[in-house]
C-alpha cells in the first residue's frame, strides 16, 4: 500500500477495534446531547469527557505518517560498521561489523530492504597493475551471517601475430530485492596491444544470476559490440562499455544497461536496453534514446528520473544547460533546469543534481542541488560569457546557499513543493516525510508543514546513509 499510513487491525476484541467503539460513543453522546435525550440513550456525560483527552491522543496518534513499507535506516560509521536505525524514533536496532575498506569506498556499499549488506569493490578496465596482482573479493551479510567469495577479476595476456592480445574482465555484483540471488555483470574485453598502445578491442557485456554464495549459475543476457578501433591509442576514450544501473534497495522486476564512453574530454552514451523479467525470463527492450545518468527509478521501471550533465569539456564547466528529467507516459518532465533556475550562461560555473529520489506515490521527487564552485572561490567567465554584474552577484547568492534541498511535483507544469538550504538529499520515509542531512546530523522533515526533527546521528557524507 503507497498511502505511508500503518494498517492495524481493528476487529472488535483489539485494541483498535475498542478504541474505535469508544470513539463511536463519544460521538454517539454528543450527538444526543446537543439533540437534549442523554438521559434517554443511557449516556453519561461525564464518563464521556474524561474519555475525551485520551481518546482524542489516540486518534492522534493513528493519524501520524509511517514510513513507507519496508523501509530501513542504515548509517556506515567508523571503525567500521553499519548501525541499523529505527527511521521514525531513531533508536538503534542492530548494529553490523563490515570491512574497514568500506569507509573509504561507501558507494561500494549496497543495503536491501531483507537486510543484506554487500561491499563488492570493483576496478574499473582497463585494469591497473595493481588492480589484477591483488585479489578482489566481496563480501555479503546475508542477513545472519558473513560471507566472501572471489570477484572474478582477471587478466590474462596472449600473443596474436606481432601483437598483444589482452584479455580482461572486472564483473560488478548487485543484491536480489528479494534476498535469494545476486546479479553479476561484466564486460569482457579483449584488447589488441602493440608497445603498450591499443590498436582495437572486442568487448562482449554479459549478466548472470547466481545464488547467494555464488553458485547455480544462470545467464540473464547478454550484447556483444563491434570491433571498434582506438585510433587515440587508449581504447577506453572511443570504445563503448556495458554500464548497469538498478534500484538500490535490490534488482526485482528491472534493471538498465547502456553503452557509455568514457572519452577523452568528455562521455558519451550510446544507447540504452531496459531489461525486464516476464515468464520467468529475462527480456530486452531497446530503449528510444540514451538514458545518461540514471538518479531513481519507481519499482517497473515506468518511471525513471535521469540528469542531463553538463557537455563542458577541456578545463571548462559550463558549456551547456544541465537538466534533471523524469520519464513518465512517454512524456519529459523537467524538473532541475539549471538556467531556467539559476541563468548563468556567461559565467563557468554549474549548477546540478547530485541525487534525486521519488516519493513513494511518484507525485513529488526531491532533489540535491550543489555546483562545481564554492561561493568564496574567484569565477571565471564561461567561453563564450559576458561580464555581467548582476549575474555574478546572483550567481554568489545561490552558492552560498549550496547544497540545497529541493522538492517539486510530478506533473506536467511541475510546481517547487519545498527548498531547504544548506541541507542533502537521504530519502523519503513516506509520501509527507524526507530524511535529510543538516550540518552533519540526520534530521527528519515535514514537506508540507516544513517541520523538522533532529536526530544526534552523526553523518559524514550522505554516500554513508542507507535507505532502501
Amino acid at each position: 500500500m503507497s498511502s505511508g499510513h500503518k494498517i492495524f487491525p481493528c476487529g472488535e476484541g483489539t485494541a483498535f477495534g475498542k478504541l474505535r467503539q469508544a470513539l463511536r460513543a463519544a460521538f454517539d453522546c454528543n450527538l444526543i446531547i446537543v439533540r437534549g435525550t442523554r438521559e434517554a440513550a443511557g449516556c453519561d456525560i461525564n464518563t464521556s469527557m474524561k474519555k475525551a483527552p485520551a481518546i482524542l491522543a489516540a486518534a492522534i496518534l493513528l493519524s501520524v505518517p509511517a514510513p513507507a513499507q519496508g523501509v530501513r535506516l542504515w548509517v556506515l560509521r567508523a571503525p567500521g560498521e553499519m548501525v541499523e536505525y529505527d527511521p521514525t524514533t531513531f533508536a538503534v536496532k542492530q548494529t553490523v561489523k563490515v570491512p574497514a575498506a568500506a569507509l573509504q569506498s561507501p558507494t561500494s556499499v549496497q543495503v536491501s530492504r531483507r537486510g543484506q549488506i554487500l561491499f563488492a569493490p570493483v576496478p574499473s578496465l582497463p585494469l591497473l597493475d595493481a588492480d589484477f596482482k591483488s585479489p578482489h573479493k566481496l563480501w555479503l551479510w546475508d542477513g545472519d551471517a558473513p560471507f566472501t567469495a572471489d570477484l572474478g577479476v582477471a587478466h590474462q595476456v596472449g600473443k596474436t601475430g606481432s601483437n598483444q592480445l589482452i584479455s580482461e574482465t572486472a564483473p560488478s555484483v548487485f543484491l536480489s530485492a528479494d534476498g535469494s540471488h545476486l546479479y553479476w555483470f561484466a564486460n569482457e574485453e579483449q584488447r589488441l596491444q602493440r608497445e603498450d598502445v591499443d590498436l582495437s578491442v572486442t568487448t562482449t557485456w554479459r549478466g548472470w544470476q547466481t545464488d547467494l554464495r555464488g553458485g547455480q549459475r544462470e545467464d540473464i543476457g547478454s550484447a556483444k559490440f563491434p570491433e571498434c578501433g582506438c585510433p587515440t591509442g587508449a581504447c577506453e576514450e572511443s570504445c563503448p562499455i556495458g554500464t548497469t544501473w538498478a534500484p538500490t534497495s535490490g534488482i526485482a522486476g528491472f534493471f538498465l544497461m547502456t553503452q557509455f564512453v568514457a572519452g577523452k574530454d568528455q562521455p558519451a552514451y550510446k544507447a540504452s536496453t531496459m531489461y525486464r523479467q516476464q515468464g520467468g525470463k529475462w527480456v530486452a527492450t531497446p530503449l528510444t534514446e540514451p538514458l545518461r545518468r540514471v538518479l531513481d527509478a519507481d519499482s517497473n521501471g515506468e518511471t525513471i528520473v535521469e540528469a542531463i550533465p553538463d557537455t563542458g569539456c577541456c578545463g571548462w564547466a559550463n558549456q551547456s544547460d544541465d537538466q534533471t528529467l523524469v520519464l513518465t507516459d512517454g512524456k519529459k518532465l523537467a524538473v532541475f533546469d539549471e538556467l531556467a533556475a539559476y541563468k548563468n550562461p556567461d559565467y563557468d560555473v554549474s549548477f546540478y543534481t547530485s541525487n534525486a529520489r521519488l516519493s513513494p506515490d511518484q507525485k513529488s521527487i526531491a532533489m540535491t542541488i550543489v555546483a562545481t564552485a564554492q561561493v568564496n572561490q574567484t569565477i571565471q567567465l564561461a567561453e563564450q560569457g559576458q561580464a555581467n554584474p548582476e549575474e555574478s552577484k546572483q550567481i554568489r547568492k545561490a552558492l552560498a546557499q549550496l547544497p540545497t534541498l529541493e522538492v517539486k511535483s510530478v506533473e506536467d507544469n511541475p510546481r517547487k513543493l519545498a527548498f531547504v538550504p544548506h541541507a542533502t538529499l537521504v530519502g523519503w520515509l513516506n509520501e509527507k516525510e524526507l530524511l535529510i542531512v543538516e550540518d552533519h546530523l540526520l534530521v527528519l522533515y515535514n514537506v508540507g508543514t516544513g517541520a523538522k526533527r533532529k536526530s544526534n546521528i552523526p553523518v559524514y557524507s550522505t554516500d554513508n546513509v542507507f535507505l532502501p
